[in-house]
């Protein structure tokens, strides 16, 4: 287990987090290797794996995407519903949570998981199942098509009050030092990667209780 966690860049208080239990506790999990099917099952989720890949010694090999190409994120920019899709995957929606609140019809969500399949993104399995190939430190290009469409929306993002549960915005004015902006930088980038990483914690819990 501890070969298939590496791989995918999670510790034990991911696990820990997802099962509901002290970090200490699935330390001693993983040394004793005795635990029910059903928590077996809810760490396969967390890691996107079969039960059976799990007893392996060691992870298949799978190259995970830490960018798209240029071209790739062009087709996204171009097709809204496919970039919609894509980016329900990365927050592990189930394909029934597609198809009710996008509002896209069964066998079209299908055709466009089967289209992010050819390009790498995810592997399609039976059920409309999927499993990412995108990595938990994956970003869009800087500049590219994603970003460019994000800045052209600014302005309906800002017309939101954030004045909800969870959601923030500030706005302030600095100047620091270059090695200050640096260490503050790293900062942010370790809090968005938290923020990565509770997708795959929390991805047990129906779509409603994930605003």
């Amino acid at each position: 287990m501890r070969s298939h966690l590496k791989a995918r860049h999670l510790t034990y208080r991911h696990i820990a987090e997802k099962l509901g239990v002290s970090e200490q506790t699935v330390k001693r999990l993983f040394l004793q290797q005795d635990c029910s099917i059903e928590r077996l099952e809810d760490i396969c989720e967390l890691l996107q794996l079969d039960l059976r890949d799990l007893v392996k010694s060691s992870p298949r090999p799978r190259k995970f995407l830490q960018q798209l190409s240029l071209k790739q994120e062009e087709l996204l920019a171009q097709h809204p519903r496919l970039l919609m899709v894509a980016v329900c995957t990365m927050s592990l929606w189930t394909f029934q949570d597609m198809v009710q609140h996008l509002n896209i019809p069964e066998a079209e969500t299908a055709a466009l998981l089967r289209q992010l399949d050819k390009m790498g993104f995810l592997d399609l399995m039976p059920g409309n199942r999927y499993r990412l190939h995108v990595a938990r430190e994956f970003s869009w290009i800087v500049g590219g098509p994603i970003m460019q469409m994000v800045r052209n929306m600014a302005d309906d993002y800002f017309n939101h009050l954030f004045e909800g549960e969870g959601e923030i915005i500030k706005i302030i004015n600095i100047r620091v030092s270059r090695r200050a902006a640096i260490r503050l930088r790293a900062r942010l980038e370790q809090i968005a990667q938290e923020y990565a990483d509770q997708v795959a914690i929390d991805a047990n819990l129906p779509l409603h209780e994930r605003p």
